[in-house]
């Protein structure tokens, strides 16, 4: 196994491999921009890539080429989340702000169930999750007269296993199950709380284990650490923390992007998209981070953070996005950064050089994204967009 340096050293190397247009098909990208990103299991076949778009619809892409290869829609308002099943590689599942909650199979491109909200829960689906096992789908709503909920499915039904309605009393914007679990689940929310619970108790006050402070809307929140005992969260002013879900102990912070930059002043940061959850609080003393920052001209960089002392430059992303970034995801495996940004794009990155500068893929539907004014990261929730 490589050790953490080695790991940062390959990291100065990761370029540009593949950038395409999502397949929008609407004849014109202006306007639209990638809201989410997930990654179909890997097999000996090209993974997939399910890319949602803020014009409602989801781009199936190859991993390998980015081609986009089927254009998927339903859903009548803003997708919040999507996510590929990891024990049924061929779906994957989709909540959005029309109030549902779908599932798709990625072969025929066609969705094949959709579940169940209860009457008495009239509010949008903002966060999903779905659990290691594909047993168990955990949805949060935003917050309508002070209640948000986390809902519950056995993924085999339509109808609501149960929820929880007493830990957050804002929109609960974050969901993510413990990678390799099926009853660990951490929520964060728009009043700067992230929650994690054990689902395995029988109600909500005993399944309640931890809860932390991020001081700001949460905007992304996940596992990180060797074993995956840590949660890191993102707010939307740019603060940036880790915790061990164990006990409870703070373990890094950045609480501006002045904090961040530090050595580093000539890499811009403007706002902070994610982390690289494998080498966030995997160091020995587990202070250490490497963020993944953003300007909003579309350039962005891999930055080595640790606590009491100046941050470093890792790498700069650049020839790819010309507009904000607004999801990653990184695949610790193949080492390979995925990227959607506000210009309509998802961009590949691999430790693998390429020969020539990387092509834009577009289908015949597609024309040329047209600039436009840039969504504010400050106090602008993630899953915004106005209706068309």
């Amino acid at each position: 196994m490589d050790t953490v340096p080695q790991l940062l050293k390959d990291l100065e190397n990761l370029s540009l491999t593949h950038k395409s247009f999502v397949n929008v098909g609407t004849g014109t990208t202006e306007g639209d921009y990638v809201v989410d990103i997930s990654v179909q299991a890997s097999s000996d076949t090209d993974p997939l890539i399910a890319a949602a778009s803020s014009n409602f619809s989801i781009c199936l892409m190859s991993l390998e080429t980015l081609k986009p290869i089927n254009t998927i829609k339903g859903h009548t308002d803003t997708i919040t989340k999507v996510k590929f099943c990891k024990s049924n590689r061929h779906l994957f599942y989709s909540s959005s702000k029309d109030k549902s909650l779908r599932c798709w199979d990625s072969r025929i491109s066609k969705q094949v169930q959709s579940f169940e909200i209860p009457s008495s829960v009239r509010a949008d689906l903002l966060s999903m999750d779905i659990s290691e096992s594909g047993r168990l789908l955990c949805a949060g709503t935003e917050s309508v007269k002070q209640e948000s909920y986390l809902l519950f499915w056995d993924s085999r039904q339509p109808t609501v296993l149960g929820c929880y309605s007493e830990c957050h009393q804002d929109d609960i914007t974050q969901l993510s199950f413990q990678p390799g679990s099926d009853k660990i689940l951490a929520s964060g929310s728009s009043e700067g709380l992230v929650c994690s619970f054990d689902l395995s108790e029988t109600c909500e006050d005993d399944a309640l284990q931890m809860t932390f402070n991020a001081e700001s809307d949460v905007v992304r929140m996940s596992w990180c650490g060797a074993g995956d005992e840590c949660i890191y969260a993102v707010t939307t002013d740019n603060m940036f923390y880790v915790w061990d879900n164990e006990e409870g102990d703070s373990l890094s912070s950045i609480k501006s992007l002045g904090d961040l930059q530090g050595s580093t002043k000539n890499t811009r940061v403007d706002y902070i998209v994610d982390c690289i959850p494998s080498l966030t609080a995997t160091a020995d003393d587990r202070s250490s981070a490497v963020v993944l920052a953003g300007t909003y001209s579309g350039e962005a960089s891999l930055l080595w953070h640790q606590e009491e002392s100046k941050s470093k430059t890792v790498c700069s992303l650049s020839g790819g996005h010309t507009a904000p970034l607004r999801c990653s995801h990184w695949d610790a495996q193949t080492r390979m950064l995925l990227t959607g940004a506000e210009d309509s794009m998802v961009c590949l990155w691999s430790l693998k050089e390429s020969e020539s500068p990387p092509a834009i893929l577009k289908t015949k539907t597609q024309g040329k994204a047209k600039s436009r004014p840039s969504v504010s990261r400050s106090g602008k929730k993630p899953y915004d967009k106005p209706k068309r």
